[in-house]
């Protein structure tokens, strides 16, 4: 049995001296020595052959948790466009990873001086651990109440902030914030109402455009923050505390436009607040709506990859979904995150009550890198930039009068 990353070079260099696989035989990607994970002389924890390099001063391996900064360097070698290098927790150098070092002939086990020393830091680990498999998505026992979903995004609040800056995070960064302003349209001296505000970040986004902004959010904790955002910097931004679901405190036909930016899918009475929606914009309005894309949002949900710690993610091969059928609440969990409450139900379950709230569906979108992602994010990000749809969007028209 080869090794797994000997056969991808090998097919780009058929001179390549492969060697035969030793380690992780039942996977996907059984591995040589060479390939597989090497042993960290600071935090002594074994990585993947690409997350590790060698301090040529310290002669010591270091990962790239240890090390002090990382970067991406987009050059072509073997199966790979790029490489990562990593600066020394030792000496500052920067040093590309162990792939990249394989070649340019530059490996620790390609050098005499050090071979030993390189052979010695090899884990002695048989095979990568795979169960239990840790779950990205589960169904809770029963429903959630409104004050579980309060509860738990004041829990959480704090935490998302951190990741915002003035654009947001960086999916509405680079991804779907531009695709969805083009669905909003112009925004000047226009009344629009932001349906489930969180931190307020796209309310000051639309208001520094010459909107007239309303926000609502069950979340005290979050409207706690975007309120001090409007005492520092002052952009005549009104803030409800409240359910989406139950807006009965806003004016009916008002608004001139809405927006709710990834929430219906957090919401248990989405019809509620459709209707809600539905009532208080003026007759011909529209409301934008982006959700977390349900085909991919689903199930155990995850990328499937032979090598499970590789750090790459092109080595991704497969996205997993299931029980796309099955509407209800699920957790989610997301980086450090306290498990998110949420719901999942099929795109149809969408359209059909955009229909039965009374609006039609003008547009349509499911957004992928743009070009400010493609100039700014990093080739590991844009290299599968097309392959799934992470969320999507509708433009909804409540028809006017003479339509309706």
């Amino acid at each position: 049995m080869n090794c797994y990353y000997c056969d991808k070079i090998k097919l780009c260099d058929p001179d390549y001296a492969d060697a035969p696989a030793v380690y992780d035989l039942g996977s996907a990607a059984p591995r040589c020595a060479r390939h597989w994970r090497y042993q960290c002389g600071m935090c002594g924890i074994p990585s993947h052959f690409m997350a590790v390099s060698f301090c040529p001063e310290a002669d010591e391996f270091f990962c790239s948790d240890c090390a002090s900064e990382r970067s991406e360097v987009e050059s072509a070698f073997w199966a790979w466009k790029y490489y990562f290098r990593y600066r020394s927790p030792w000496s500052g150098l920067w040093v590309a990873a162990l792939d990249r070092l394989e070649y340019e002939d530059k490996h620790p086990l390609q050098r005499k001086d050090v071979r030993a020393k390189a052979q010695a830091a090899i884990s002695s680990e048989d095979y990568l651990i795979r169960y239990p498999q840790r779950e990205g998505q589960w169904r809770p026992d029963q429903d959630f109440t409104d004050a579980e979903i309060q509860a738990n995004w004041n829990t959480n609040a704090d935490r998302w902030d951190a990741g915002y800056d003035e654009d947001g995070d960086p999916n509405r960064r680079y991804q779907s914030d531009e695709p969805m302003l083009v669905l909003l349209g112009d925004v000047q001296d226009q009344r629009i109402l932001d349906v489930g505000c969180g931190n307020g970040y796209l309310c000051r986004k639309l208001a520094q455009q010459g909107a007239s902004m309303t926000g609502v959010d069950l979340s005290d904790r979050f409207l706690h923050i975007a309120r001090e955002r409007e005492v520092q910097e002052p952009l005549g931004i009104t803030y409800h505390h409240g359910s989406v679901s139950d807006m009965g405190f806003l004016p009916g036909s008002y608004f001139d436009k809405a927006v709710s930016n990834y929430v219906l899918m957090d919401v248990r009475d989405f019809r509620g607040t459709l209707q809600h929606v539905f009532r208080v914009l003026r007759p011909g309005s529209c409301f934008v709506v982006v959700i977390s894309h349900p085909c991919f949002s689903c199930g155990p949900g995850g990328w499937m990859k032979p090598a499970l710690d590789s750090p790459r993610r092109e080595d991704r091969f497969a996205f997993l979904v299931d029980e796309y059928f099955q509407s209800g609440p699920v957790l989610t969990q997301w980086g450090d995150f306290d498990p998110i409450t949420g719901y999942h139900r099929p795109l149809r379950d969408y359209w059909q009550a955009f229909i039965e709230a009374g609006f039609t569906v003008d547009g349509f979108e499911e957004p992928s890198i743009t070009e400010r992602g493609f100039r700014e994010l990093p080739l590991s990000y844009t290299l599968n930039s097309h392959r799934i749809s992470y969320s999507c969007m509708f433009r909804l028209i409540k028809p006017s009068r003479a339509d309706s």
